[in-house]
């Protein structure tokens, strides 16, 4: 029987069990980590590889559903709770690598033996290794994100579509479900503050003369730099889905 390995995540308990040497999550936990009303729903869909597998629990053996890494960042994509990003990060940063190096999560590296420790630093080295090769692999798409991330001035949302290379009508709707723009009474597209304080939109407030001689405020969502190597990012993302 295939053991568990548990995590969790702001209280959100998250298994995870390794088939074939992979790492695999139960959907049901990351969806309503990431704040899906009805899991099973989204996991039908947006996860091409989910599978049923039976699992030792407390309470017996249970069939639950897994899902793939890839379904899991499937469904960070498409989730609107504002702490998806933390929940990918946590994932990328901390599960996976825990996973890979040992079989199972531990924050006591005193528990670890000489032998453990031995074995974490040669997969460590034969990692670097294998992501020396990908970043060879990868250079020149590193490159151009890098040419679009220093670059000067930023872009309204129909120019970033452009760049992106989606209908301008696809991106606000992105950027509306995952929380990066709202409309305002009177239509007027606002960004969300904390997308503002990180980086990846601003706003350009411009007077406009009317043909009374008076004048107008307008205001404009703007995609900085920052911003749309984050959005190339998550459309690659989506697009490979």
């Amino acid at each position: 029987m295939t053991d568990i390995i548990p995590f969790n995540f702001h209280q959100n308990r998250v298994r995870t069990v390794k088939r074939e040497d992979e790492p695999y999550f139960v959907g049901k936990d990351v969806a309503e980590a990431l704040g899906y009303s009805k899991p099973r729903n989204a996991i039908a869909a947006h996860c091409k590889g989910a599978l049923k597998q039976g699992l030792l629990t407390e309470g017996g053996i249970q069939e639950v559903v897994i899902i793939p890494e890839r379904d899991v960042y499937r469904l960070i994509m498409r989730s609107k709770l504002p702490e998806a990003e933390a929940f990918e990060e946590w994932v990328v940063g901390h599960v996976l690598p825990s996973i890979r190096k040992t079989g199972s999560y531990t924050t006591k590296p005193q528990d670890l033996s000489r032998m453990d420790i031995l074995k974490i630093a040669m997969d460590s080295e034969q990692e670097r290794l294998r992501l020396e090769g990908e970043v060879a692999e990868l250079k020149p798409k590193v490159d151009a994100y890098d040419r679009i991330a220093t670059s000067d001035g930023s872009l309204c949302i129909t120019s970033a579509a452009k760049d992106l290379q989606t209908r301008p009508k696809d991106l606000f709707a992105w950027l509306q479900s995952h929380r990066w723009i709202y409309r305002r009474p009177g239509g007027r597209w606002t960004a969300y503050q904390h997308r503002i304080q990180s980086g990846h939109l601003e706003h350009k407030v411009n007077a406009v003369e009317r043909p009374d001689g008076s004048e107008k405020i307008v205001e404009q969502v703007l995609v900085t730099p920052k911003g749309l190597v984050k959005l190339a990012a998550a459309f690659e993302v989506a697009e490979a889905g």
